[in-house]
């Protein structure tokens, strides 16, 4: 089993065994442009996860909304979360470019953020392209 490689994206530096999820400088190993602790991981891999989870937020959504009477976040609330994971999806592919421009350790997080930002693009305009094409956002 490959251990999982921390970097420290204030730093650019890796850290290989951190205490409380903190690199020796005291930065939190968390980024919240891409949501998720910085670790090296594939695109494909980040892209996968990031797409469940979108799903499930979307769902979640869709759920609550349909399950309460009076539908409390409104009757076109599908728009809403698939606005916000384009919006999230951009965020992290600039992370990502960033990343790739500076180089160093860091540079190996840029394949997470662009996986990420690619699932979250398309689990938000797939959605909302069809919606607006069949009408059924508004």
């Amino acid at each position: 089993m490959i251990p999982r490689m921390w970097i420290c994206p204030v730093c650019n530096q890796l850290v290989p065994n951190p205490v409380n999820r903190t690199c020796p400088n005291e930065h939190t190993l968390f980024d919240a442009r891409i949501m998720a602790f910085t670790t090296e991981q594939s695109a494909g891999k980040a892209f996968l996860n990031a797409f469940l989870i979108c799903l499930g937020i979307f769902a979640a959504v869709i759920g609550i909304n349909d399950l309460i009477p009076g539908q409390p976040l409104g009757k076109n609330v599908a728009g809403y979360p698939l606005v916000t994971f384009i919006v999230i999806g951009i965020l992290a592919l600039l992370r990502g470019i960033k990343w790739k421009r500076q180089g160093g350790p860091v540079g190996r997080l840029a394949p997470r953020a662009f996986g990420m930002a690619a699932a979250c693009i398309l689990a938000g305009a797939a959605p909302f392209t069809a919606g607006i094409a069949l009408g059924l956002i508004h």
